[in-house]
């Protein structure tokens, strides 16, 4: 059973990216080495690199630890953060849950870089929290060699467009360019949210 929507992966909407391309293409190797808890904790992710906007190796579910390079890109990703607002803001139901529990907010926020000729290998999220939130991507840089697989799907994500993904299905992700691929990665919890998922209802 899907988890907060029907089908593989959504695509949200659209949002411009030009500034953040050239931010991140600033970015040195020292920045990206800063971290390597995720590469070291998820095999799937060894061939990738992060740089930690908002992020907690314990992968909590609330409270979140906010670093100094989510005040540093803010602004450039404003439009990604009011677009998911306000995505999840718009039905009857969905302001039921925000009157009686209070507003979404974003658990993890994580740049990715997946190397040149590099995989992700097939995997599905587990644990309280990745159970429980929004799985979303933004494409900052990416090519058209680069192919992204959520459980029967594969398509090419292109930059600015904003995708939900089903992280409790099967994904995985091949780079067959030759450049590497960042994508911007949000999880977004909506407290009080019912979550259907293969081990039952969860509570958001």
């Amino acid at each position: 059973m899907p988890v907060n929507f029907q089908g593989e992966l959504n695509l949200l909407g659209h949002v411009p990216v030009e500034p953040l391309q050239a931010a991140v293409s600033a970015f040195d190797e020292a920045r990206w080495s800063e971290d390597q808890s995720r590469q070291k904790r998820f095999d799937a992710h060894s061939s990738t690199s992060t740089v930690k906007l908002i992020f907690d190796a314990d992968y909590r579910h609330r409270d979140p630890t906010v670093h100094p390079a989510f005040g540093e890109l803010r602004s450039l990703i404003e439009p990604a953060i009011a677009l998911i607002r306000t995505t999840y803001s718009q039905t009857m139901r969905q302001r039921r849950w925000i009157a009686r529990h209070g507003e979404g907010y974003f658990i993890r926020m994580i740049l990715t870089r997946l190397a040149p000729k590099a995989i992700i290998k097939p995997h599905a999220d587990g644990g309280h929290s990745l159970s429980r939130c929004h799985r979303i991507h933004l494409p900052i840089l990416s090519n058209p060699n680069c192919h992204f697989q959520v459980g029967g799907t594969t398509l090419v994500m292109k930059p600015g467009e904003v995708w939900e993904i089903n992280n409790r299905l099967t994904h995985a992700v091949s780079n067959d360019g030759d450049e590497p691929r960042v994508h911007l990665i949000l999880d977004y919890v909506q407290p009080g949210e019912t979550v259907l998922d293969h081990d039952g209802a969860l509570v958001a």
